[in-house]
C-alpha cells in the first residue's frame, strides 16, 4: 500500500465469482467489543466527510479482513464445522495480541488504518490458513501477502487521491487495541456495502 496513490479508483467492481446474493465465508477481526476502536474510526471518518467519491464504512460493519475462505455455496456444513474446530485448536496455543491501531494507509480503492507492529497478527493468520487448508476443499488461500488494516472508506469513483490524503494528514493519535478473537462471517455485498452474519467466534489463548 505504498507509495501513496495519485488517483482513486472504483472499489465496487465485481470480483471473479462474486455476484449479488452470493455469500463468501471470511475470517474477520471485528471491533464491536472495543468502543475505543470504533470511536477512533469515527473521528477519522469525520475528517473524510464531504470528500467526493468515498463511501464511509458504517460502525456496525467495521472490520479487519484476516482470511477469505471461499464461497459458501461450495463449502458444506461439515467442512465449516471442521474448520472452526481446527482453528480453535491452533489459536488456543496463542495469546491475545496488543497492537497500536491508527497508522493511516492509502490504496487506490480505500482509506484505511493499519497496525504496528505490522506482523504482530501473522501467527494468528497462519493458524487460520492452516485450519482452512486442512478442512476446506474449495478454498481461496493463494497468496500469503497481508497488510492488516481496518477500512474507513471505499472509493466509488475515479479521481485524485490528494483530498483524502490531505484530510488524514492530521489524523488522531494511534490507540492501543487488544485482539482477543477472530470471527467467522458469512458475507455478501449489498450495493456499496459489505454485510455479514457472524457464524462463530474463535478466541486466542483459551488454554
Amino acid at each position: 500500500m505504498s507509495p501513496l496513490p495519485e488517483r482513486m479508483t472504483d472499489h465496487w467492481w465485481w470480483r471473479p465469482g462474486v455476484r449479488p446474493g452470493r455469500r463468501l465465508y471470511v475470517w474477520h477481526i471485528l471491533f464491536d467489543d472495543q468502543p475505543e476502536v470504533v470511536a477512533l474510526a469515527q473521528r477519522c471518518q469525520a475528517m473524510l466527510t464531504g470528500i467526493s467519491g468515498l463511501d464511509l464504512v458504517p460502525e456496525q460493519w467495521l472490520h479487519m479482513t484476516t482470511q477469505i475462505i471461499g464461497f459458501a455455496d461450495e463449502i458444506d456444513e461439515t467442512q465449516v464445522n471442521a474448520m472452526c474446530e481446527a482453528a480453535t485448536k491452533r489459536l488456543e496455543e496463542l495469546r491475545p495480541v496488543r497492537v497500536s491501531l491508527g497508522r493511516a494507509l492509502f490504496h487506490s480503492e480505500a482509506v484505511m488504518l493499519g497496525i504496528r507492529p505490522g506482523r504482530a497478527l501473522d501467527p494468528m493468520r497462519d493458524g487460520l490458513r492452516s485450519a482452512v487448508a486442512s478442512t476446506v476443499r474449495a478454498h481461496q488461500l493463494a497468496g500469503r501477502n497481508w497488510t492488516p488494516h481496518m477500512t474507513l472508506a471505499y472509493s466509488n469513483q475515479e479521481g485524485p487521491a490528494a483530498p483524502a490524503i490531505e484530510a488524514m494528514r492530521e489524523a488522531p493519535p494511534a490507540i492501543d487495541a487488544v485482539i482477543r478473537q477472530v470471527s467467522l462471517a458469512s458475507q455478501e455485498r449489498v450495493g456499496r456495502l459489505y454485510r455479514w452474519d457472524r457464524l462463530a467466534v474463535v478466541p486466542l489463548g483459551i488454554r
